[in-house]
C-alpha cells in the first residue's frame, strides 16, 4: 500500500472516529445540536478525503469525471454541519449570510450535474500522471473548465463571511473565553477553508500539479470545533467537581448551621407573602399543630400564639409593609407541646418586587423565654425592693401620719361627745344635732382618705401602668407628708402646669419617688434657718412629648465632688441612711421611659428633676 494511500486513508478514519465519538456523546444528551453538527461535518470529511482517494488511483476519465461531480454533496452537507455548529454551538452568524452560502452551495450542486461534465470541468480531456512523494504517481484532470465553476468559490467566501461575523459578535461580547474563540476558532476555520478552496482551484487550472487536499484542508477545521466541544467538556467536568465539592461544603455548613441554630434555639423561616406560605427550619412541627413538616398560613401562625399577642404581632407584620420600613420585630409567646410557655423574639426584613409590592418575608426567631424569667425575677426583687423603700419612708413618716389621722379621729370624738351632752340635758336641737352629724361625716372621710392613702402606699401588688395626671400624684403626696412639713415649719411652693398632659405609668410608684425626693429636700433643709426652709415644686411640659417635674430646697446643696454619684446604690450623706432612696427612683424612672437627674439652686440648694414621656389621646 503507498504512502500516499495510508495517509488518506488515516485522515478518512480519524474524522470517523471523531464523528463516533461525538455521535455517542451526542446521544448522552450532551449539547445535542453542537455535537450532532460536529459529527456530520466528521462523516463529510471522511466521506470528501475517501472521494480524493479514489480521483488520485482512477484511470478512467468517466469515473473521474463521476466523483467530481459528487464531490459537491458532502461539500454541502460540511457547509451545514458548519453554520449548524456556529449558530447552535455560539450563537452567533448572520442568519442570511448562512442561508446564502447553503443556497451558493446548493446551486454549486446542481450544476455539477447540470452543466458539463461537473462543476470543476466542462470537458475532461485526460488524466494526467503526476510523481509524489518521490516515485508514487498519482492522477489529475485534465480538460476545459466549467464556467460555472465560480459558483463554488463563492459560496465559499460566503461561508468565510459568515464565520467572520460571528467571530465579531463573539469578540464584542467581551468575555475571555468569546474572544479566544473569535480568534483561535474562526480564524482557523476561514483561513482552512480558503486554502483548500484557492488549492482547488488551482489544481483544476493546472497551475500547480498537486491532489486535492480539501480532507486534509479541512481536518484543522474539524481539530478546531472538536477542541471547542472538548474545551466545554473538560469545563464542564471541572464544574461537577467543583459543584459536588460546594453542595458537600453546603450539607457541612447546613449541618453546622443546624446545630448553631439548635445551641441558640434559633428558628430560621421565610413568608411567601404572595401565595401565603410559611417555612420554618424548626424540627418539631407539633408546634404548629400540624403532624409533619409543612407549609402554614399566617393566620395559622397567628392562631397559635397567645390571644393577647395576636394583635400586637399583627401591627408589627402591618408596619413593616410600608415602603421604606420593611423591618419586621416582635415578641410573643406560645404554649409548647409540654405545655411550658415560652417566649419568642423574632425578627425579619421584607424584600420588595419592583413597583413596591412586598413579596416574601426572611427572619430569624430566637427563644428568650429563659431571659424573660430571669427579667421577671429581676422585676419581682426590684419591686420587692421598692415596696421595702416604700414601708421604711412610710415609718420615717409614722409620726405625721399618726398626727394627720388623730385630727379627725379627735373631732369625731369630740363632736360624739357633744351630741351626747346634748341629748343628755333633753333641750335637743335637730338642726345642731345635724351639723354635728355632718362634722363627723366629713371627719371620718378624712380618716379614711388618709387610711386608704396609706394602704396604697403600704399594699404590695403588681404594677399597672394607667394613664396618670402628673399634678393629681403631687397633691395626694403633699396631702400625706402635709403634717411633717407643718412641724418642721417649712414652706411650700407649689407651680403646677395647667392642662398637662397625662403620662402611662404606676401611680404608686411615682408617688414614692415625689415622696422621697420631697422628704430628702425637707431632711436637707433640717439645719436652715426655719424662715429660710421653702420647698418648690414645679410641673411644666417640656418639648412636644415630655412632662417634667421639679423639686427644689434651700438646703446647702449638693457637692459637686458627689454630684456624679447620688444615684449610686449605697452611697450616701446621710449619717443613717442606707444610699437606696435615689437609685430606687432613678431605677422607678428608667422604667416608666423617663429620665431623672439632679442641680444645684441658685443662690443654694438643690433641684432634682424627672420628665416622662406623655400618652396622646389618653386621659387620666
Amino acid at each position: 500500500m503507498s504512502r500516499m494511500t495510508v495517509l488518506w486513508s488515516m485522515l478518512a478514519s480519524t474524522s470517523l472516529a471523531f464523528a463516533l465519538l461525538h455521535l455517542f456523546i451526542w446521544a448522552k444528551g450532551i449539547q445535542p445540536w453542537a455535537n450532532l453538527s460536529f459529527a456530520t461535518a466528521a462523516i463529510a470529511i471522511a466521506v470528501i478525503t475517501g472521494m480524493e482517494l479514489m480521483a488520485m488511483r482512477t484511470t478512467s476519465i468517466e469515473q473521474m469525471a463521476l466523483i467530481l461531480r459528487w464531490a459537491h454533496l458532502p461539500l454541502l452537507v460540511l457547509w451545514l454541519a458548519i453554520i449548524c455548529f456556529v449558530r447552535c454551538y455560539f450563537d452567533a452568524g448572520r442568519s442570511w449570510l448562512a442561508w446564502l452560502a447553503v443556497g451558493l452551495r446548493a446551486v454549486a450542486l446542481i450544476l455539477s450535474f447540470s452543466t458539463g461534465q461537473n462543476l470543476f470541468f466542462d470537458q475532461i480531456t485526460g488524466l494526467k500522471q503526476v510523481a509524489v512523494l518521490g516515485s508514487e504517481t498519482i492522477s489529475i484532470a485534465q480538460g476545459s473548465l466549467n464556467p460555472w465553476y465560480v459558483v463554488g468559490p463563492l459560496s465559499t467566501v460566503v461561508l468565510a463571511a459568515f464565520v467572520l461575523d460571528a467571530a465579531f459578535t463573539l469578540w464584542r461580547g467581551g468575555t475571555d473565553t468569546g474572544r479566544r474563540r473569535a480568534i483561535v476558532f474562526s480564524s482557523s476555520i476561514i483561513f482552512f477553508l480558503l486554502t483548500g478552496t484557492c488549492h482547488s482551484a488551482l489544481v483544476n487550472a493546472g497551475v500547480i500539479n498537486s491532489p486535492y487536499i480539501v480532507g486534509l484542508s479541512f481536518m484543522p477545521i474539524l481539530l478546531a470545533m472538536s477542541y471547542e466541544l472538548s474545551f466545554d467538556l473538560l469545563h464542564s467536568a471541572q464544574l461537577s467537581d467543583q459543584l459536588q465539592d460546594s453542595e458537600a461544603e453546603l450539607r457541612l455548613s447546613k449541618q453546622r448551621m443546624r446545630v448553631a441554630a439548635r445551641s441558640g434555639e434559633l428558628r430560621m423561616w421565610e413568608w411567601d407573602i404572595v401565595p401565603d406560605e410559611i417555612w420554618s427550619t424548626d424540627d418539631d412541627p407539633r408546634l404548629y399543630g400540624i403532624s409533619e413538616p409543612q407549609k402554614i398560613s399566617f393566620e395559622h401562625f397567628l392562631n397559635i400564639l397567645y390571644e393577647e399577642d395576636r394583635e400586637q404581632v399583627r401591627h408589627s407584620v402591618e408596619r413593616s409593609f410600608i415602603k421604606g420600613n420593611g423591618h419586621y420585630e416582635s415578641e410573643f409567646r406560645i404554649t409548647m407541646p409540654d405545655g411550658q410557655v415560652h417566649w419568642f423574639n423574632s425578627r425579619g426584613r421584607i424584600e420588595f418586587s419592583e413597583d413596591d409590592q412586598p413579596l416574601r418575608m426572611l427572619g430569624v426567631t430566637i427563644d428568650i423565654t429563659r431571659r424573660k424569667q430571669a427579667e421577671l425575677a429581676v422585676q419581682q426583687q426590684r419591686n420587692e425592693l421598692t415596696h421595702l423603700s416604700r414601708v421604711t419612708t412610710l415609718g420615717e413618716l409614722s409620726g405625721s401620719l399618726a398626727h394627720e389621722l388623730n385630727q379627725p379621729l379627735a373631732a369625731i370624738l369630740s363632736n360624739a361627745q357633744a351630741a351626747q351632752r346634748f341629748l343628755a340635758h333633753g333641750n335637743t336641737d335637730l338642726a345642731e344635732i345635724q351639723d354635728i352629724l355632718k362634722d363627723i361625716v366629713n371627719e371620718d372621710k378624712r380618716a379614711v382618705e388618709v387610711i386608704q392613702r396609706l394602704r396604697l402606699l403600704l399594699k404590695k401588688g403588681e404594677v399597672q401602668h394607667l394613664p396618670v395626671n402628673l399634678n393629681k400624684i403631687v397633691e395626694e403626696v403633699l396631702k400625706i407628708i402635709s403634717s411633717d412639713l407643718v412641724n418642721h415649719n417649712i414652706n411650700v411652693n407649689i407651680d403646677l402646669a395647667k392642662k398637662l398632659p397625662a403620662v402611662i405609668g404606676d401611680r404608686v410608684q411615682l408617688q414614692q419617688v415625689l415622696l422621697n425626693l420631697i422628704m430628702n429636700a425637707c431632711e436637707a433643709m433640717s439645719h436652715t434657718n426655719a424662715d429660710r426652709r421653702r420647698l418648690f415644686v414645679h410641673t411644666e411640659q417640656n418639648g412636644i412629648d415630655k412632662v417634667q417635674v421639679s423639686v427644689g430646697d434651700q438646703g446647702p446643696g449638693i457637692p459637686s465632688e458627689s454630684l456624679g454619684n447620688i444615684f449610686e446604690p449605697f452611697f450616701t450623706t446621710k449619717l443613717q441612711g442606707m444610699g437606696l432612696g435615689l437609685p430606687i427612683c432613678r431605677t422607678i424612672i428608667t422604667a416608666h421611659g423617663g429620665q431623672l437627674w439632679a442641680t444645684n439652686n441658685t443662690p443654694r440648694g438643690a433641684v432634682f428633676h424627672f420628665k416622662l414621656p406623655t400618652s396622646p389621646g389618653e386621659s387620666a
